[in-house]
């Protein structure tokens, strides 16, 4: 996700709402704001068409960190298809499943909507479903996974659903590790640097870094952070 939301425009920029939809999560929106798309969730600004470097990113440096062919990475969280798009760049990724909470989410995907996601679904190696990764992953066969992907809030500091302070609690990290096969990666993006997911991760898997990613939105520069987790254990 993109927790930083854009900053006003010299001119009003004309917005449209393509879909809306509430489920028991909560409430999403989608919106196109002049040639850009934006995600709202209960009213959040979430991500948005204009900056997707550091979903690209999470993929990217996930993938650099892997070994071998024949990948199989889940991916908690479909967003505007960015991070899952970057993942099937990549040759060496044989499967690609996806858990994303708002089913209207991949409804829109599937009608065109979001146009960087376009052709996504229809890739044989993907395969999306409609869950929460709380309840998905910890009923995951163990080491069945060579990566795992979650990008499904702000991270533990600025959460769009509370109830996804679970998502970085040790419990569901560990329950994550034990889905991921010997020296698999678990990648984690957070909207600001937090230590205390650093030392969660690295008590689930073994080894964990923190890459810091600066970008710059409309004259200001923000700090992410991506987590990656290597099982060693």
């Amino acid at each position: 996700m993109n927790a930083t939301a854009p900053g006003s425009a010299a001119r009003p920029a004309r917005r449209q709402v393509l879909g809306r939809a509430e489920d028991e999560h909560g409430e999403v929106v989608l919106t196109r704001r002049d040639d850009v798309l934006e995600l709202v969730v209960d009213g959040v600004f979430a991500m948005d068409t204009a900056h997707s470097a550091t979903e690209e990113s999470l993929a990217n440096l996930v993938l650099s960190r892997l070994r071998g062919t024949d990948l199989r990475i889940m991916v908690g969280g479909l967003g505007l298809g960015f991070t899952t798009a970057a993942l099937l760049a990549d040759p060496r990724v044989a499967q690609v499943d996806v858990i994303e909470l708002h089913p209207a989410l991949i409804e829109w995907v599937r009608q065109g909507l979001v146009p960087s996601a376009r052709g996504l679904l229809d890739d044989k190696r993907v395969t999306v479903r409609a869950g929460n990764v709380l309840d998905v992953v910890p009923a995951l066969p163990r080491a069945g996974f060579d990566a795992l992907l979650l990008d499904v809030d702000n991270g533990p500091g600025f959460l769009t659903h509370p109830g996804n302070t679970a998502v970085y609690s040790p419990a569901f990290l560990t329950a994550a590790a034990r889905v991921l096969q010997r020296g698999g990666i678990l990648g984690v993006w957070s909207a600001d640097a937090a230590a205390e997911l650093a030392v969660a991760l690295e008590r689930a898997c073994g080894e964990c870094e923190e890459v810091l990613l600066d970008v710059t939105r409309d004259g200001r520069t923000f700090t992410y952070a991506v987590y990656l987790a290597r099982v060693v254990r």
